[in-house]
Formats: C-alpha cells, sequence, structure tokens
C-alpha cells in the first residue's frame, strides 16, 4: 500500500526546505543579475509547478518508490538479490536511475515531438530556482513507462528510494539556482554533483550548447559519452539563455506554456 501520509509529507517538507535555501542562497548571493521580470516568471514558474505537483507526487515519488520497495520486500528486485546494504543500494540505485536520465533527457532533446514538451523547460527567460520546476505535465507521463520498470528491476527499500529521490530533488534544484559559487569550490564540485554553472551551459540559447549537459544529478555521464561543455567563467554572467525562439514575456504565460507542444518548432 502507498503511504500517501508520511511519504507525501516527507516529500513536500524537504523540497520546501530545499527551495527555501535556494532562493536565500541566490537573494544573497546571486551569480547573475535577476532579469527584469521576476515576479512575473515566479508567479506563472509556481503556478506550472502546482499544476504539475500533484501528478509529479503521485507518479514520481510515492508510486516509484513504492514499486521498488514492494520489488525489494519480495526480493524480486536486483539489489535484494544482490543483498546489498542500504548505503550501497543508495548508490546503485542513483546511478542506474542518473544512467537512465541522461538518456531520457538526451532523446527528448532528439526527438521533434518529445522536444515539443521538454521545450516548456528551456523557454525560461532567467534562470533560477523556479526553473527547476518549469515542466510541462505530460513529460511526466511520457517517462513513467520508463522509470516504473526500472524501479520494479532495481528494487530497494522504500526509505532507501526515498532518500535517492529527494537527493535527487536536491540537486536539481541546486543546479537551476542563480547562486554564486567560490571558484574553488566549483573546481571540486562540478566533478562530483550538476553545478549551477555547469547546467546552465544547457539553457544557453546556442543549439550546440543546449544540446550538451544532459545530466540531472551528476555531470559523469555527461564526460563519459563526450557531451559535456563549458563556458568561460567571465561569460556566465552575460551568457544569453533562452531558445532562439519563444522570447516574448507572453511566452512563459501560463495558459502559453500548457499549449506550447502545439506550437513549438521542430529542432
Amino acid at each position: 500500500m502507498i503511504p500517501t501520509d508520511s511519504y507525501s509529507q516527507l516529500a513536500y517538507i524537504a523540497t520546501a526546505l530545499i527551495f527555501a535555501l535556494c532562493i536565500a542562497a541566490e537573494t544573497f548571493a546571486p551569480r547573475r543579475e535577476p532579469g527584469p521580470h521576476t515576479a512575473w516568471r515566479w508567479l506563472n514558474n509556481l503556478g506550472l509547478s502546482g499544476l504539475t505537483w500533484y501528478l509529479n507526487l503521485l507518479l514520481g515519488t510515492l508510486f516509484i518508490t513504492w514499486l521498488a520497495g514492494w520489488s525489494h520486500l519480495n526480493e524480486f528486485g536486483l539489489l535484494a538479490r544482490l543483498g546489498s546494504g542500504p548505503a550501497l543500494s543508495g548508490l546503485l540505485l542513483l546511478l542506474v536511475i542518473e544512467f537512465i536520465n541522461y538518456w531520457v533527457h538526451y532523446t527528448f532533446h532528439r526527438f521533434p515531438l518529445l522536444w515539443r514538451l521538454h521545450a516548456v523547460h528551456h523557454t525560461d527567460t532567467d534562470i533560477d530556482v523556479t526553473t527547476s520546476f518549469r515542466h510541462h505535465p505530460v513529460e511526466a507521463l511520457a517517462t513513467l513507462p520508463i522509470f516504473a520498470p526500472v524501479a520494479l528491476f532495481m528494487g530497494a527499500p522504500m526509505e532507501v528510494a526515498m532518500a535517492v529521490h529527494l537527493f535527487s530533488i536536491s540537486a536539481t534544484v541546486f543546479s537551476h539556482s542563480n547562486v554564486e559559487i567560490p571558484a574553488t569550490a566549483q573546481k571540486i564540485l562540478r566533478r562530483i554533483i550538476l553545478t549551477p554553472d555547469f547546467h546552465r551551459v544547457h539553457h544557453c540559447s546556442e543549439q550546440s550548447f543546449t544540446n550538451s549537459n544532459y545530466g540531472s544529478v551528476v555531470p559523469w555521464f555527461d564526460y563519459l559519452f563526450g557531451t559535456a561543455r563549458t563556458r568561460p567563467v567571465n561569460e556566465q554572467q552575460d551568457m544569453e539563455l533562452v531558445l532562439e525562439y519563444m522570447r516574448q514575456t507572453r511566452d512563459s504565460r501560463l495558459d502559453q506554456m500548457i499549449v506550447a507542444p502545439l506550437r513549438t518548432p521542430e529542432v
């Protein structure tokens, strides 16, 4: 049975806490000067997030973690058969999910129909914590048939699966935050986890950069498969973001984001 009370509350509290911490960080130490329409962007980005939250909670969090837990409890999943402890199970689950995430993200950029859904995320006129929640509702439905079998095949205690999921949320919000990170820390972190400077390149208006840096939590598979791209530190401040189209303020209006897949040009 899906523990809707305890796990949904944990997901709410953890997400809100992570969001608040990143907002505070980018407020007091911004990497880039915020754009002129921040309040407008936030209103519409959070509006879209409100529409997709329950869908993502039910499908991306509760159902997937329950499926992994059921698989582990019934010794169906790989991790249960290996007898790995919580720490190793969490690391292996994270690696497998990130490997799948990398190729799913790559695919969304390569196939026109999927790109029409994913482009909503790339039409934000600036990048900050709210961008991490700016996804079309149908995108979650499109990825469920991929991640459900992965959760079933891998299996993991529900507590481990939830911990991995919350870590992924934390890393995603962090990678989209407009926060200044000291150069020394940046050199270390960018090899371990997706940093804002690394992921911001993925939101560059130039298509060669948009089609790079596909990692969601870690950059390892970008380095492994040759899709990692960087920009000089001094270019991060003024690097042009957003796609080469759908740049108008009205394109980020909630109703326009919902119908965006119907009018997004093919890549």
